[in-house]
C-alpha cells in the first residue's frame, strides 16, 4: 500500500517538527521517546520501523530546514514537557496540536488533554496511532477547528471546564497568526484561565532578518517562510503582561546551554539570528 500524501500548509511543518522529534526518539542517547513521532514517519513512507529518519535525506523541501533548525525541537519539547508536567492541574489544552505526541508518552494518567487544531491534521493523527496501535497515557478529547473561528465554544463542548487551572500550550504558533489574531487568542484564553492557570508561550523575532541568499532560496526554506505572518510584537514582554500574564522567561540559547544542546546560527542572535523565548505566563 502506498503511503498518503504529505499535508499540505502549516500542516506540512508539523510533518517536519515530528520528523525531528523522531529523530531524537531512535537516536543513541534520545533525551525522550515519542512513539507517535516515529510511527507518524513510517506511516508517511519517510522512515523504516525502529530506524531514526535520516533527516539530511528527507524530501528536499525538508532537508535544508532540518539542518538550519538543529536542535530547536528537542529544547523546546524538552522545556515545555518539564512545564506541563510539573503544574497543579489536570487539564491541558493544547493550541494548534498538530502532531504533538504528548498524550501518548507523558506519565499524564488523571489528566485530560484536549487537542485543537484543523479536522485533516487531527484524522492524520488518528490514523497513524490507530495503525501503529497507540494508546494515549491521558484521557485525549480532540477539538477538530480551526483556531480562527468559535474554538472556545468547542472547547467547552467538548468537556473543559473553565472554572478550573488550565495549563495552556502554544507552542510553535505564534509566527503563523498576526498581531490581531494573536490579541483574540489571547483574550480567549484569558477569559476561561481560572486563577491557577499557566500558559506555555514560543515567541521569536524575525526568523527572515538572519538568513543568508542561499538559505531563502532553499525551497523548504521559501515554504514556511511563506506561511509566517506578523506574529506578536517583539520584544513580547509588555504585550503579553498586557494580557494579564505575570511572566517567567528564559530564550532558546539559554534552554539550549541547559540541556547541552548546540545553539544553530538561525536562533543564535549573536550570530544574526532570531532570538526566540520561551516564556512560563501565570494567573
Amino acid at each position: 500500500m502506498n503511503p498518503p500524501p504529505l499535508p499540505d500548509g502549516v500542516a506540512w511543518t508539523a510533518v517536519l517538527v515530528a520528523a525531528q522529534r523522531a529523530a531524537e526518539s531512535l537516536s543513541a542517547a534520545p533525551a525522550f521517546r515519542d512513539p507517535l513521532a516515529e510511527a507518524t514517519l513510517v506511516h508517511l513512507g519517510l522512515a523504516q520501523p525502529g530506524q531514526a529518519p535520516r533527516l539530511h535525506e528527507m524530501p528536499g523541501e525538508m532537508a535544508g530546514l532540518t539542518r538550519m533548525m538543529g536542535d530547536m525541537v528537542t529544547v523546546r519539547t524538552l522545556h515545555h514537557d518539564r512545564l506541563l508536567t510539573a503544574l497543579p492541574v489536570e487539564q491541558i489544552v493544547l493550541l494548534g496540536a498538530g502532531l504533538d505526541g504528548r498524550a501518548y508518552r507523558l506519565p499524564w494518567a488523571g489528566r485530560r488533554v484536549f487537542e485543537l487544531d484543523r479536522p485533516a491534521i487531527l484524522a492524520l493523527k488518528k490514523d497513524v496511532a490507530r495503525v501503529a496501535g497507540l494508546e494515549p497515557t491521558a484521557e485525549r478529547t480532540p477539538v477538530a477547528i480551526d483556531l480562527a473561528h468559535d474554538w472556545p465554544a468547542a472547547l467547552t463542548a467538548a468537556g473543559f471546564d473553565p472554572s478550573r487551572p488550565t495549563g495552556w500550550l502554544a507552542e510553535g504558533l505564534t509566527i503563523y497568526l498576526n498581531r490581531a489574531e494573536l490579541d483574540l487568542m489571547l483574550r480567549r484564553i484569558g477569559e476561561l484561565s481560572a486563577p491557577g492557570s499557566h500558559l506555555g508561550i514560543e515567541v521569536a523575532t524575525s526568523l527572515r532578518a538572519g538568513l543568508h541568499d542561499e538559505e531563502i532560496a532553499n525551497d523548504g526554506v521559501d515554504r514556511v517562510l511563506g506561511l509566517f505572518r506578523s506574529g506578536p510584537p517583539t520584544p513580547p514582554h509588555d504585550w503579553l503582561a498586557g494580557h494579564g500574564w505575570r511572566l517567567a522567561e528564559h530564550t532558546f540559547a539559554e534552554l539550549a546551554d541547559q540541556h547541552g544542546r548546540q545553539v544553530p546560527r538561525w536562533f543564535d542572535p549573536s550570530r544574526g539570528g532570531a532570538t526566540v523565548w520561551y516564556f512560563d505566563c501565570a494567573r
